[in-house]
């Protein structure tokens, strides 16, 4: 049974990791981008949150790949650390959430003006679409087709579906109405997280327990045939659970016998 739940365990704890580490890279590689070829354009301080939070995402995963497929008790500890820190922080997001909208906006209009002054930049460019196909919004206008950066935004099915709402506005209160897949990624990810973080805890103590001594020394007393005084003896070998206890007598307590 115990077997069974590592397993199970080590599985959360890999495909947790996986999905760390793309989103981690993903946020690292935009953020360096955009510090490293527009430093002069006022981002909020956005790219150096992605590049923090790409940071912090990736060393998680790392600790949590040592210490859930190196079986390593020390590594898992530092994991759960980091997961309730990560926990802590989603849940300060939320808290702060008029605050984090309002970064929100700043990045997407630094993103914005990024891709219309530049002729498209390609990173960004995906980076936009991301936020319009997760926030279901299309520019600073709305209107497909009529926003410079249509072609970034959701493919419209029918007439109506080319008046989207203008992503400023979406992201202005995406922490209290946003829509369905956004806010589905933000509570997913803290479901996830807390089943990430119980795993570690059961494969933790899987680990300190099968790294417990399996014999158990025992101080016996053994009695000569001929009645002379008690001898004490160690015996150092105790097998748990079968009952049988293997014991040392003296030579000449065996040549009496």
């Amino acid at each position: 049974m115990m077997a069974v739940c590592g397993i199970l365990c080590k599985s959360v704890i890999l495909i947790f990791n996986i999905l760390y580490t793309v989103v981690g890279l993903a946020f690292l590689g935009v953020g360096v981008w955009l510090r490293a070829r527009y430093p002069d354009f006022p981002s909020g301080s956005g790219d150096y949150v992605l590049i923090a939070v790409g940071i912090v995402m990736l060393i998680t995963a790392i600790t949590g790949d040592i210490g859930g497929c190196g079986n390593k008790s020390s590594s898992l500890a530092t994991f759960c650390v980091l997961l309730v820190v990560l926990m802590a922080a989603q849940l300060a997001l939320y808290v702060q959430r008029e605050k984090v909208d309002h970064r929100l906006v700043e990045f997407y209009v630094f993103l914005y003006t990024i891709y219309i002054t530049t002729a498209g930049d390609p990173v960004v460019g995906g980076t936009l679409r991301v936020i319009h196909y997760t926030m279901d919004c299309c520019g600073a206008l709305g209107v497909v087709g009529v926003d410079p950066i249509s072609h970034t935004c959701p493919e419209p099915s029918g007439f109506l579906d080319h008046f989207k709402s203008p992503c400023p506005t979406v992201l202005v209160d995406v922490m209290g109405k946003g829509p369905p897949l956004a806010m589905g990624i933000f509570y997913g990810n803290a479901v996830l997280m807390l089943l990430c973080l119980l795993c570690s805890l059961a494969l933790y103590k899987i680990l300190r327990m099968a790294a417990s001594p399996r014999y158990t020394q025992l101080t016996q007393t053994v009695v000569s045939i001929s009645g002379s005084h008690a001898q004490p003896h160690l015996y150092p070998y105790l097998y748990p659970g079968d009952g049988v206890v293997l014991t040392a007598m003296e030579p000449e307590l065996l040549a009496e016998a």
